[in-house]
């Protein structure tokens, strides 16, 4: 028993990834007799008859009843068996186009006079028996013989058992569809080829049993090359047939190693393929990058859309937007800050009147942090356009951008200037025109808003009629950039982080006296309790002892 679950190991598999040709490959295999079916009953002998002192068997020296086979194998390269030249050899059993041209070729070697009957031969990729190999073989290698979820759905996949699965469950499949299917071929994505052994009897016809597998070489289209047994141990493996006979073989890697010469050619080839790749990546990507901003500013990407417009009377809606930059703002000489979207024709959905845009927004600002007084704004002047071309004020709206990053969208409700007067609103209807705001910077306050002497800092629109009007929506994404702020006292550190945070200079002084005076009253509360730490245990060891007096004497007067 031991010895038979020696010849039943499994044997491990070894993955290589190689992009060099696989034609290169070659296999090297020994097949060896070494105990035939008369040892056995020798064996069988001493078990029952022990003859050892100790209760060891010796086995005694192996006997050799056989010569030595050796073969080199190429790959996908074919060898005949003895079955199959008896098989091919007569011309009604070949009906294919590749069991033609093995008769063919056996064919040529008689006549030549090479033909050979040896035992090991090849299976190569267009073999039945491979298809038959490669579909038939347990993929499970746990010994509880289980098969996986995974593997149950990939079974599914297999051509053999789609058509098993047909014949249990028959379909109604149209014309039409089987045809499209007859046409599409199929392309093998992996190839296997087997190297066999014919380990029967050398009396008496061949036998298809006693064709064993010795090697499994497969390679698929990712240039992945698994062979089983591994070729790089040089362990020797043994086999048996039903006969009793024990065989013995083992395989070599016989690819010569690769010459000085050639070796330095391949690492230029390979270091000239790696450079073009540098260089094609660094042509691609560029060598322009932005600096970063200085420690004292920051930079505030902005990406966005405006999105859609909802409720607006117009039936074919358009955008003109535009960015308001405070003091202490700027951006590059090449930056619009003005724009205008496409047309967009409304549409009535079950949530009302919507208009897509989809208009990309893109705004790169560099700013002072000591200078921020205000925040960036977002202007937006809704129009409509119709087939007579009239073009028409829908709303005025606007959005503040927020002075942290992160993601944000906006609903902006609009409103436009109404005439008091009949006949605006009918130059409206009829000729489009309608009152607009000189500078759309006045729907908000403006950033540069100085007032004249005596005046009021606020701005006054009592008197001036307005109609709401629709909603857009706007969504932006903030991004701030900056040097970070290698600072090690620690306030200082919390100071330029709510510096970042909030934009107002009062916000920002009002937090950090808070926190300094915090930070101040927890050390002197700290140096208290350390300081008072000593006198107070002094304190309670005396209050101890006083009650220990207090309570033998109380003890004493109640006894007397």
């Amino acid at each position: 028993n031991e010895y038979k679950s020696y010849l039943s190991m499994a044997k491990a598999t070894s993955i290589h990834i190689s992009f060099d040709p696989i034609s290169n490959l070659k296999v090297r295999v020994r097949l060896k007799k070494i105990t035939s079916a008369a040892n056995f009953a020798k064996v069988a002998g001493t078990f029952a008859n022990p003859v050892s002192e100790g209760g060891d068997i010796e086995l005694g020296e192996r006997e050799d009843v056989g010569t030595v086979e050796e073969a080199v194998v190429g790959w996908q390269e074919k060898l005949f068996s003895q079955r199959e030249v008896e098989l091919y050899s007569n011309e009604i059993n070949c009906n294919t186009v590749t069991e033609r041209c093995y008769y063919s070729k056996i064919e040529e070697l008689r006549n030549k006079n090479t033909l050979k009957s040896a035992r090991i031969f090849t299976y190569v990729n267009e073999d039945s028996y491979t298809a038959n190999y490669k579909a038939n073989r347990n993929p499970v290698t746990t010994s509880c013989n289980t098969v996986s979820y995974l593997e149950n759905k990939i079974s599914f996949a297999k051509p053999s058992n789609k058509r098993q699965q047909q014949q249990q469950n028959p379909v109604y499949v149209p014309k039409n569809a089987l045809v499209r299917a007859s046409n599409q071929v199929q392309v093998s994505a992996k190839q296997t080829m087997l190297i066999m052994a014919d380990i029967g009897r050398s009396r008496g016809l061949p036998k298809p049993e006693d064709e064993v597998v010795l090697c499994t070489i497969s390679i698929d289209n990712s240039h992945v090359i698994a062979v089983k047994p591994s070729l790089q141990s040089s362990e020797t493996y043994f086999i048996d047939n039903s006969d009793g006979d024990v065989w013995e073989y083992s395989l070599a890697h016989m690819n010569s190693d690769i010459s000085n010469e050639d070796e330095v050619k391949e690492r230029q080839v390979m270091d000239e393929l790696f450079s073009r790749h540098a260089s094609l990546l660094h042509n691609m990507i560029g060598s322009v990058f932005t600096d970063p901003p200085d420690e004292d500013s920051i930079r505030v990407h902005v990406f966005g859309e405006l999105s859609r417009c909802f409720d607006f009377e117009g039936d074919t809606l358009f955008i003109n937007y535009s960015f308001d930059l405070p003091p202490g703002w700027c951006v590059e000489e090449s930056v619009e800050l003005r724009g205008m979207t496409q047309q967009s024709r409304v549409r009535d959905t079950k949530s009302g009147v919507i208009a897509h845009l989809n208009h990309p927004l893109e705004l790169t600002m560099f700013r002072t942090r000591n200078e921020t007084t205000s925040s960036t704004r977002l202007y937006l002047e809704v129009h409509s356009i119709d087939s007579w071309d009239r073009v028409r004020l829908e709303g005025y709206g606007y959005v503040t951008l927020q002075n942290t990053p992160g993601c944000y969208t906006y609903k902006v409700h609009t409103w436009r200037p109404s005439g008091q007067d009949r006949s605006t609103r009918l130059r409206r209807f009829f000729i489009g025109g309608t009152p607009e705001l000189s500078d759309v910077r006045y729907t908000h306050i403006p950033n540069n808003y100085a007032p004249n002497e005596g005046q009021n800092m606020l701005l006054g629109k009592f008197g001036f009629h307005t109609q709401s009007s629709g909603v857009v929506e706007v969504k932006l994404n903030i991004i701030h950039q900056k040097m970070p702020s290698f600072i090690d006292d620690e306030n200082k550190y919390k100071r330029n982080a709510l510096k970042d945070k909030y934009g107002r200079p009062g916000v920002q002084l009002a937090l950090m006296e808070a926190i300094e005076h915090f930070s101040k009253a927890r050390k002197r509360l700290q140096n208290i309790r350390t300081s008072l730490e000593p006198s107070l245990a002094r304190l309670a060891r005396t209050v101890t002892t006083e009650r220990a007096i207090i309570n033998k004497w109380s003890k004493i007067a109640l006894k007397d």
